[in-house]
């Protein structure tokens, strides 16, 4: 009996140390809000953006000391055209109370479950969800849909070498950068699509009118998308979406 109680009060003090932790994602167009019904000018070329998606999971707070303190779940972030795309909430998983650096997570979804049978698999992994590739096996881990000049643009990075690690801790700043509290804690994230596109393969232009920078799964065009993601991502400030669709 005592056994059980110590049990129970432990599990009563664990889910009392626990509150939630929300990331949000707005996207930008460069130094100012993206909204859908803005074409991105890339390189002179003017994208209709009209859905982004992708996989986050294995977050992870950051301590002062490096030392990260996991955070489960895994979501699949959907901002598509007809909501604006500002402070849309990407992920809510539950923390331990503390102060921290910030955070880190993949863009992707994690070995063990991108090569499952995805036939059998629940939301958001399963196939309704349109992020498998059948003929690939394995997950999409990215995906930007658009259409610019009449031509249909599928931009995707996927594959496990593509596995996208995006880190919002500072150690090296001053004081508390996150603080989560018995309220819990919201963490506003960006994702600039500029520099999505901000170089081509091998220092080319992301040139829209050719065929390998408009469908990309895999290949040169993708590994570049790969790398242009890596450094697209960023810490943020709530943006005031106001009434713009």
């Amino acid at each position: 009996m005592q056994k059980l109680f110590a049990l129970l009060s432990a599990a009563l003090i664990g889910s009392a140390c626990a509150a939630p932790l929300t990331i949000t994602l707005s996207l930008t167009d460069g130094d100012k809000p993206f909204f859908y019904h803005n074409p991105l000018s890339v390189g002179g070329q003017e994208l209709n953006v009209q859905e982004v998606k992708f996989y986050v999971s294995e977050v992870a707070l950051v301590r002062a000391d490096g030392r990260e303190v996991p955070v489960p779940g895994l979501n699949l972030a959907s901002l598509k055209k007809g909501t604006p795309p500002q402070n849309i909430e990407i992920f809510k998983g539950n923390a331990p109370v503390g102060e921290y650096r910030g955070l880190r997570f993949n863009v992707g979804v994690p070995r063990s479950l991108n090569h499952a049978d995805a036939t059998t698999a629940k939301a958001p992994l399963s196939v309704e969800q349109g992020m498998y590739w059948a003929w690939n096996s394995g997950y999409i881990f990215f995906s930007l849909l658009g259409e610019t000049g009449g031509q249909k643009v599928a931009n995707h990075v996927g594959g496990d070498s593509h596995r996208v690690t995006v880190n919002l801790a500072d150690l090296q700043k001053p004081g508390t950068a996150l603080q989560v509290t018995a309220q819990g804690a919201t963490v506003a994230a960006a994702l600039d699509l500029q520099k999505l596109y901000a170089a081509g393969v091998a220092g080319q232009p992301w040139d829209f009118a050719k065929a390998q920078y408009q469908q990309v799964h895999m290949g040169p065009a993708a590994d570049q998308l790969f790398m242009n993601l890596s450094g697209a991502f960023s810490r943020a400030q709530a943006a005031n979406t106001g009434s713009h669709h």
